[in-house]
């Protein structure tokens, strides 16, 4: 073992030789190196046993950075301490990745072909919205059963509402019925089948499982899976072949978990299965469950692994991240949520029964001893949205310039909240990166394109051209559009293309006249000029459009950006394109405008460039706009949790209100908790026993147990100092104002105490 200081229990879990084993880590326990640490302790004792050549250790993890880290965590830990080769001895994958090793292996015995291809969630969501908008097309008056009809005028305000909000609706149906069939090993003929034989009525379960059966052909289409067939298929090559299992669990004969509250049953299986039911160390921390609402994610798989009786359980209790005021808050919200009358019973397990524990003096990371808490909740001022952002950026305002050495975060509950955040610190000159789904640099480069792409689908049309001229070609040819002379000549012209009956007019000028001619003899020499400019370029890109997609939006790109980073996103944003146009050969102009639609308006991350390969690292005076889900294994000095109001964390108290029950829906119902209970149901042969309503209630716990366990997470990012504010909601001026979460208002009580003390 090498001279590095390991706490107690770091080293009771590096000391481990075989077996099954629990660490139920505590933020900021050093879990990642203490995993780390113990993968190379491991491959040291194959490499002793000389066995490196045919045997490694499995570390299997969540996300792609996290794979990078353990990487070279691993790869130090061996070659600078043990003097073995990097890379030798161990393999480090995603659960989405190590399936994908297994199918790749042996792809016949699962009936794919050498070169079957996985499609990314671009390609699978839009398969999904396709098929949710040809639903609501054709069935889509089913739904109507459903909606409260006491908030609508007429049939008609309802149809209307049904045409807008319903896509999205039946969209987020279908991914519920698709996971859970997947995580089920069901097929969608399977429960169609046991649907067709059972007496009772599931409408909503009917339209999932229609929905699985018209992706699965979508895939099969294209010849391809997705991610979530990667482990099903994974399953079905070791079960159907001993000798490729037996071989597999030779390879890997330790199998170390990382993150392991966020497996999925189907994800268990396999690593219980590859394990042979031995050497399994699983490592995470329960009460940093924040993804059951987005996956099929069960962090009571690793509670229950926790009490098995042939598991031995090494606890990291100890946190040098925080200093203790930052602990003690956090310690408090699992002991309330635990202990509080006011919850319901099933809503006080949302956390596991473990305290974060300060460092020891001696310790190798000894907590900061710096602190500073502030609760912004005061019973008697409420607080509007616009205003809780004015509170924020003016106390960045005061403390950023004494504190240049410091790192800052500004953590919220939700995309649409940091993205105005960012606006915000943007307009005060504040330095700041962005952690959300896609940074506002990439949505106004697809935005441009978004606007060019809209023209050329259909150059008829003068509005598109109007707001081609106005939204991209006057902001990049003029050099100061914001100034009040630009904004009136722009909108000026913006509404004369506006009005145009036929645009050859303007674009193709023939012997009739020129249309920049009826703009008047006053028009300003340079303003013509501009004018003869964009028709030119309309011109070009009208010619160019003929081009297979990524060599058009290389070409449009050309003209619109000229930074490196822009260049950059033109180049990454072509490639999307030309996969997508590849993957959906029927897509023309108005589909790939709806692709950069999609990433404009934040509907849709932009994979594979906002994505940090190697992780984030905060930098020094800079603020850091990420939300909560997104600030997951990182920290800084000073966090900032905004919006810590009942609706994004709620409590399943009486005045709460849910994110995923729809206003026009009727009885509080969450469809998307029904249809998991009809389809669960339907598949374990209890159809019969389904009672509207009953999974919607249970829903209301679940998730605002998943919203403490994240409020939990977004208080021990805070490394010093921590400032929790809080919000009326956007809907406070009609009525519907949202009141402070009832976690806040408790730790703000509490910690008013606690200084009293």
């Amino acid at each position: 073992m090498s001279d590095l200081k390991l706490r107690p229990s770091q080293e009771e879990v590096v000391s481990y030789t075989g077996g099954k084993m629990a660490v139920a880590a505590v933020p900021g326990s050093g879990k990642t190196f203490t995993l780390s640490y113990l993968a190379a302790e491991l491959v040291t004792r194959l490499s002793a046993e000389n066995r490196l050549d045919e045997q490694e250790v499995l570390i299997v993890t969540f996300t792609n950075p996290a794979v990078n880290s353990f990487r070279h965590r691993i790869s130090n830990l061996v070659q600078q301490e043990r003097g073995l080769l990097p890379y030798v001895g161990y393999r480090v994958r995603t659960l989405h990745g190590l399936a994908h090793d297994i199918v790749r292996m042996r792809p016949g015995l699962v009936g794919l072909s050498e070169s079957f291809e996985i499609l990314d969630e671009r390609v699978t969501s839009t398969i999904i919205r396709d098929m949710a908008e040809r639903w609501i097309r054709t069935d889509g008056d089913m739904l109507l059963d459903y909606f409260d009809f006491t908030r609508f005028e007429d049939i008609e305000s309802a149809s209307r509402t049904l045409r807008r909000k319903g896509v999205d609706l039946v969209e987020s149906l279908a991914y519920e019925v698709i996971r859970l069939g997947k995580d089920n090993l069901w097929e969608p003929d399977e429960m169609a089948e046991v649907l067709n034989r059972t007496d009772f009525d599931l409408p909503l379960a009917r339209m999932g499982i229609d929905l699985y059966a018209g992706y699965q052909r979508g895939l099969g289409y294209r010849g391809a899976v997705d991610f979530d067939d990667l482990v099903r298929y994974a399953m079905a090559a070791l079960e159907s072949d001993p000798e490729f299992l037996a071989r597999l669990r030779v390879r890997w004969p330790y199998i170390l978990e990382d993150e392991a509250q966020d497996s999925s049953k189907l994800q268990n299986d396999m690593l219980r299965l590859l394990s042979g039911d031995g050497n399994w160390v699983r490592v995470g921390d329960p009460n940093q469950s924040i993804y059951t609402t987005f996956t099929t994610a069960d962090s009571n798989l690793l509670r229950r692994f926790i009490d098995e009786d042939d598991v031995a359980n090494h606890p990291l209790p100890v946190s040098g991240r925080s200093a203790p005021p930052v602990i003690t808050l956090a310690n408090h919200l699992v002991e309330w949520t635990g202990e509080s009358s006011l919850l319901p019973d099933r809503l006080r397990r949302a956390f596991y029964a473990q305290k974060i524990e300060p460092t020891a003096p001696g310790d190798p990371q000894p907590n900061p001893v710096e602190s500073f808490i502030y609760l912004d909740w005061d019973p008697e001022k409420n607080v509007t949205p616009e205003s809780e952002i004015d509170r924020v950026l003016r106390s960045l305002e005061r403390w950023l310039p004494d504190h240049k050495d410091w790192t800052v975060a500004v953590l919220v509950p939700e995309n649409s909240r940091g993205f105005k955040i960012a606006e915000a610190l943007k307009e005060r000159d504040i330095e700041y990166e962005e952690l959300l789904r896609s940074t506002s640099s990439t949505r106004d480069a697809a935005s441009r394109l978004q606007v060019v792409f809209d023209f050329l689908a259909d150059p008829t049309d003068g509005r598109r051209l109007g707001t081609l001229f106005r939204d991209v070609w006057w902001m990049l040819a003029v050099p100061d559009p914001e100034h009040d002379d630009a904004i009136r000549v722009g909108d000026q012209v913006y509404r004369a293309l506006n009005k145009l009956r036929t645009t050859e007019d303007f674009l193709w000028p023939g012997p009739e006249g020129d249309w920049i001619d009826s703009l008047g003899d006053d028009l300003d020499e340079s303003v013509r000029a501009l004018l003869e400019q964009f028709r030119a370029q309309a011109q070009f890109w009208l010619n160019a459009s003929s081009l297979p997609v990524d060599q058009l939006t290389l070409t449009i790109s050309q003209a619109l950006f000229t930074g490196q980073a822009d260049i950059a996103l033109g180049h990454k944003i072509a490639v999307v394109l030309g996969s997508i146009a590849v993957n959906n050969p029927e897509y023309r102009l108005p589909h790939l405008a709806q692709e950069l639609r999609s990433i404009s308006q934040n509907e849709r991350r932009f994979l594979g460039f906002d994505d940090a390969a190697e992780g984030y690292e905060p930098k020094k005076g800079v603020v850091t706009v990420a939300t909560m889900h997104a600030a997951k294994g990182l920290e800084w000095d000073r966090v900032y949790l905004m919006a810590v109001n009942n609706y994004s964390f709620p409590a399943a108290q009486p005045a709460d209100s849910y994110i995923a029950e729809k206003w026009f829906i009727r009885d509080d119902l969450n469809l998307q908790a029904e249809v998991h209970e009809q389809v669960e149901l339907l598949m374990a042969g209890k159809a019969g026993e389904y009672v509207e309503g009953r999974a919607s209630r249970e829903a209301r716990i679940d998730y605002a147990a998943e919203r403490l366990r994240l409020l939990y997470v977004g208080i021990t990012r805070a490394k010093r100092d921590l400032v929790i504010t809080w919000n009326m909601g956007r809907f406070w001026e009609q009525g519907r104002e949202n009141s402070a979460a009832a976690a806040l208002i408790e730790l703000t009580g509490f910690w008013e105490r606690e200084l009293k003390s």
